[in-house]
């Protein structure tokens, strides 16, 4: 059965990082998993394609070192089957709240009798050709990304990760800053409180954390613990190179 080489650098403890995908363009997704970063997160959520797209961009992905993941829109049965579908090594699911709520996204990622994910002939069995394959991989190999940016969520922490079958539980430090009423002050020390709370919880529950990260802020977070880092977006990569071009440009004729 092939492994999910990004689940294997996990469990064995290393540190992984990731860019964000937000446009719908098979050609950057084939440009980035050539850069050679362990995962690209496509991002069904807020990002502009569909599941026909995002499908075709984790083919591209899928056949470098780099491990293609996916963001659904929302904790739904019918989001996280399509999801799946496309063929994402790993699912990522947004505004986990409650045990409830957890145990509902483990059984929409697995197949019965561990969950009630239909089976069907999509893009991750190859159409169909690989069905049995596949379910092997679906139920030993596939990584589950539960995000915690809600107070609720920090305040439920420890409940919502005793659910088995969690793999990685992912800070959105935005959103959650705004749930406690300090938008954008994401050193603020509420924040770095839920940080802390959220952090001593993976480690109880042996689960991944992991946190949106950005430049300057990498190391910071690895040594807080952190070992899921997502950070940068497709787009910011393209428009913070065009820019420095068109600033030489402007520099040059005016000097």
């Amino acid at each position: 059965m092939m492994k999910n080489s990004l689940k294997e650098k996990l469990k064995s403890g290393k540190c992984v990082y990731g860019p964000f995908m937000m446009t719908a363009s098979t050609d950057t997704a084939e440009i980035l998993a050539n850069v050679g970063c362990d995962m690209i997160m496509i991002d069904g959520e807020h990002g502009a394609m569909g599941f026909e797209t995002a499908g075709k961009m984790i083919s591209q992905i899928k056949y470098t070192q780099t491990t293609p993941l996916l963001r659904v829109p929302w904790n739904d049965l019918t989001m996280v089957k399509q999801g799946l579908d496309t063929g994402a090594s790993g699912i990522m699911i947004p505004m986990i709240n409650s045990k409830e709520e957890a145990e509902r996204a483990i059984q929409y990622c697995h197949y019965p009798p561990n969950g009630v994910r239909g089976f069907g002939a999509g893009r991750a069995s190859l159409f169909g050709i690989n069905t049995e394959s596949y379910w092997e991989y679906a139920k030993e190999e596939l990584l589950v990304i539960l995000q915690v940016e809600h107070v609720k969520a920090v305040e439920n922490i420890d409940e919502i990760l005793s659910v088995p079958g969690i793999d990685v539980v992912f800070i959105g430090p935005m959103d959650l800053s705004v749930s406690m009423g300090v938008k954008g002050e994401l050193d603020h020390p509420d924040m770095q409180a839920a940080y802390s709370k959220v952090l001593d919880a993976c480690q109880k529950h042996n689960i991944v954390p992991g946190i949106m990260t950005q430049p300057n802020l990498m190391k910071k977070h690895i040594d807080l613990g952190f070992r899921f880092l997502l950070g940068g977006i497709d787009a910011m990569f393209i428009h913070q190179g065009a820019k420095q071009l068109l600033e030489e440009f402007k520099s040059s004729i005016n000097s």
